[in-house]
């Protein structure tokens, strides 16, 4: 599985994107992610999370498996729900996994 990275100036988000039989509209993971220390509280994960969705396809099913607790309201406020498993991560008691869906460009 080939990671890439979302950089800007606030910080960082690696994340897989495929499409496959399974995902024909396209799966994106999230694989982890960084917001630099002075830029927290400001909202700059969900813009970076936005100039992400921004790259693929409306209609790409987003995983994210969230080790950071503090993160589930701002993921759910986006329209994430929770799930049993994502794939790659799985099941896992350390994180909450969570599931959306890109629906429009912001």
């Amino acid at each position: 599985m080939i990671t890439e990275r979302l950089e800007t100036s606030s910080g960082w988000i690696d994340y897989h994107y495929e499409i496959s039989e399974k995902y024909p509209n396209g799966l994106l993971l999230l694989m982890g992610g960084y917001v630099n220390k002075t830029e927290r509280g400001k909202g700059r994960y969900t813009e970076m999370l936005y100039a992400l969705f921004n790259l693929f396809p409306i209609g790409s099913i987003v995983q994210a498996a969230v080790a950071h607790r503090g993160l589930v309201p701002m993921f759910e406020r986006l329209g994430f729900k929770r799930v049993k498993r994502v794939e790659y991560w799985g099941e896992s008691d350390f994180t909450v996994q969570m599931e959306g869906k890109i629906i429009e460009k912001k």
